[in-house]
């Protein structure tokens, strides 16, 4: 924003001016009573000359009536319009391309909110930004309506929380949820094709990458969400629009979201989020600057957690020595293919990540993924040819140096990620004593009522979810979606506020060494 927020000290007017100004369509504005919007920039003006705290519903009313005509319009549509009034249009600075404005649909505020203005949403065009959603980016936004040096101005607000309006401030009126809400709806067809990308990941496309939900802020901490077997990003909706609704996490997180094909092996997996991670750090902050990239929070759910397990854990040689008798570099076989396989079983914590959150993950396996219905999810997926082709390849050719663990969980050559859910995965069970070098924190689920030590959430036992040393554990009475619980969703957001505080008291950077 260029000019806003200013301190307006606007003049009083009485009520007999007050009626003159509205029943002459506003003197000040130049009328053309066929343009839609000149009526309802004509109730604005009135109202904000006189704007008060008795008299803020007006206001409001006023300004949400222009809202209503702003819909679907392009910035260059409304600020032609606007000039034709006399109205000069603020639109906020932003990096990305202003496409297109939407109104939110709603009622005013109730007459004992102090907040002013009308919620809208900003579409911005993603063509040539890969960190944001590829249907394009939607952000809340508040419409204002006042006068600067007494010209008439309308002002688009994305960063201010309050403005001062005839020398009282007021807080703004903003519907976070509707832009989470708008870019869900958008984004179905992507939870619809969650079990296609889980039983055939080659159809990914574009393939797994880190996506933003609003414009980066190299201030706020990131929160990364990362989705499990058969999911997407889109199963976070109600926990986005959880955090983005509270006025304190609202303002000092930002969501991002892991996005892959969930069917390729978990470890495999793994790797591409920690390369996607690398990469969308780079992108953001090349000259490695921010507090945001060096502040970053990990929520991890069911295979998820397990991926995540792996950025604040280092692997030491303890995952490969679970499959090989010898080192990398004396395998035989496809050389791309054991150097991948060497990158995704020894890796170090990532620094730049001082929490996580596991919530319903299988640290140790699920008995389902060796069920009848893990074996036909097991038989349905279909790797990427060449993938497939290079671990049969190197399993093939190393049969002598492999562990006895290990050529009997992998005899059937089958690497999805189901098979390698399972409990007797060796890979899996090297992992889950690996120490945790941040502070973590475990949501389980409960399905039925009885002993917390031999429950389940329905996929995933407690004693698989359960992991000595966290720093809580909370276990609610929910299936596998404990995230989507009420208790599940206070529970994130109360550790959320425990990383604020740790974040206040911490003034040294963050230590990269090592990575």
């Amino acid at each position: 924003m260029t000019r806003f927020p200013v301190l307006l000290r606007l003049g009083k007017t009485n009520a007999g001016l007050l009626a003159l100004v509205f029943f002459a369509g506003c003197a000040s504005l130049k009328s053309t009573s066929s343009k839609p919007l000149d009526q309802p920039m004509a109730h604005a003006d009135s109202a904000c000359r006189n704007l008060n705290a008795n008299n803020r519903r007006a206001y409001n009313e006023a300004v949400a009536s222009i809202a209503r005509q702003m819909d679907n319009r392009t910035p260059d549509e409304l600020r032609g319009q606007l000039s034709s009034l006399g109205v000069t249009l603020e639109l906020p600075a932003a990096k990305l391309p202003l496409a297109r404005l939407h109104a939110v649909q709603g009622s005013i505020a109730p007459n004992d909110s102090p907040a002013i203005g009308a919620p809208i949403l900003l579409e911005y065009d993603t063509a040539n930004a890969p960190q944001y959603p590829r249907d394009g980016l939607i952000i809340p936004a508040t419409a204002i309506y006042t006068r600067v040096h007494d010209a008439p101005h309308l002002s688009l607000l994305i960063k201010e929380s309050r403005v001062q309006l005839n020398g009282t401030t007021y807080p703004l009126r903003i519907d976070n949820s509707a832009a989470v809400n708008a870019m869900a709806k958008r984004g179905q067809h992507i939870a619809g094709r969650a079990l296609s990308y889980m039983l055939h990941p080659a159809t990914i496309g574009d393939g797994s990458r880190i996506v933003l939900t609003e414009p980066y802020d190299p201030n706020k901490i990131p929160v990364l969400m990362v989705h499990g077997l058969q999911s997407s990003p889109l199963a976070f909706v109600g926990l986005t629009n959880a955090i983005r609704c509270d006025p304190v996490l609202s303002q000092r997180f930002q969501v991002w979201a892991f996005f892959y094909a969930t069917g390729t092996p978990v470890f495999f997996n793994a790797l591409e989020l920690r390369q996607e991670l690398d990469r969308t750090i780079h992108a953001l902050d090349p000259h490695d600057r921010d507090f945001a990239t060096r502040h970053i929070v990990v929520l991890g759910h069911s295979m998820g957690g397990i991926m995540t397990h792996t950025l604040v854990s280092s692997s030491g040689e303890r995952l490969w020595n679970a499959l090989f008798t010898v080192p990398p570099s004396r395998l035989r076989g496809d050389k791309p293919g054991v150097r991948e396989l060497d990158e995704g079983l020894h890796f170090r914590r990532n620094p730049r990540v001082v929490r996580a959150i596991f919530i319903s993950t299988p640290h140790r396996g699920s008995k389902m993924a060796d069920s009848w219905i893990g074996h036909l999810g097991e038989s349905l997926i279909h790797l990427p040819t060449g993938l497939q082709n290079t671990f049969v390849d190197v399993a093939n050719e190393n049969r002598d140096v492999a562990t006895p663990q290990a050529r009997a969980f992998h005899k059937q050559l089958n690497f999805s990620a189901v098979h390698t859910l399972s409990p007797n995965d060796p890979v899996l069970n090297a992992l889950a004593p690996r120490p945790i070098a941040v502070p973590f924190h475990s949501i389980v689920g409960q399905h039925n009522s009885g002993p917390i030590e031999t429950s389940s959430d329905g996929v995933v036992p407690y004693t698989s979810s359960h992991l000595a040393g966290a720093a809580s554990e909370l276990v609610v009475r929910s299936g596998h979606n404990a995230f989507a619980t009420p208790d599940g969703q206070r529970e994130i957001m109360r550790i959320l506020r425990l990383e604020l505080q740790s974040a206040k008291q911490t003034n040294e950077p963050v230590s990269l060494a090592g990575r």
